[in-house]
């Protein structure tokens, strides 16, 4: 490995460009004179003593009462894993952090949509509208059930769907028809053992309804054309909410069951 690789490593684990140079000398060269370790690293002399100061407060380099004083380097296995052991003691921290903040966002956001009641999106584009349906399945605690066309996805929409069935939520899909383009679509959900049934139409609400406490309805201005502009409404309004988790169950009951006798699985 290059001294230049070294000291991007060492940079890595917390280091300062000084301090990765003369600890990386201070190991090839064993014990040095702060003089002779600034004439090997190219650290000025007003910035050595400095340097050698840190890197014994991380326990990386002890020092010898010589005259000159004399300084060696802490055996690499030892100092290293103390750098590795402290990174790792920052990152809890981090990550701690970061859940307390994600709760408190997540306060916020629930506030907000408490106070509005209502959320409407315009576009062309389904990533917004998916990673809406994403939000509301990560919120599900006992059932989803929805109703497409596409089977339209993203990443983090099916990942939000599997931490569902992780959860033992219950995820009910209706299938305005299982066709050759959509078939593939279905198979990812059929493949996670979510039950899918078949409501045969060409017209219809892309509808989610979760927990009958949350609703998204995507209202499509060419129903049956590849692409289109469209329009997401999301409600958590208790009544509207109760109509369609009425209507979303009935519709379920009234849908029949996917066969596959028709279609081959490869």
């Amino acid at each position: 490995m290059e001294k230049a690789e070294i000291f991007s490593f060492l940079k890595q684990l917390g280091l300062g460009e000084y301090e990765a140079r003369a600890y990386t000398e201070l190991v090839l060269l064993g014990p040095s004179s702060a003089n002779e370790l600034s004439k090997v690293t190219e650290i000025p002399k007003s910035k050595i003593y400095e340097v050698l100061e840190s890197l014994m407060s991380k326990q990386m380099v002890e020092v010898f009462e010589e005259k000159p004083k004399l300084f060696r380097a802490i055996d690499s296995r030892v100092a290293i894993k103390s750098l590795i052991d402290e990174k790792e003691q920052q990152l809890k921290a981090i990550k701690e952090k970061a859940n307390s903040l994600i709760a408190q966002l997540k306060t916020f956001e629930r506030r907000e949509e408490i106070v509005e009641g209502i959320w409407e999106q315009n576009g062309e584009k389904a990533t917004e509208a998916l990673n809406k349906l994403a939000e509301m399945f990560e919120r599900a605690n006992k059932y989803t059930i929805s109703i497409t066309r596409d089977f339209s996805f993203s990443p983090t929409l099916r990942e939000a769907i599997r931490s569902c069935l992780r959860r033992k939520v219950k995820v009910m899909m209706i299938a305005m028809g299982i066709t050759k383009e959509n078939f593939y679509g279905a198979k990812w959900y059929l493949e996670q053992k979510i039950p899918i049934r078949v409501f045969e139409t060409k017209v219809h609400p892309r509808i989610l309804v979760v927990d009958g406490k949350e609703v998204a309805i995507r209202l499509d201005s060419n129903p049956v054309a590849k692409k289109f502009k469209f329009k997401t409404i999301w409600s958590n309004e208790p009544s509207f909410v109760a109509v369609m988790d009425s209507y979303m169950k009935n519709l379920w009951k009234m849908a029949k069951p996917l066969d596959l006798r028709y279609f081959k699985i490869s």
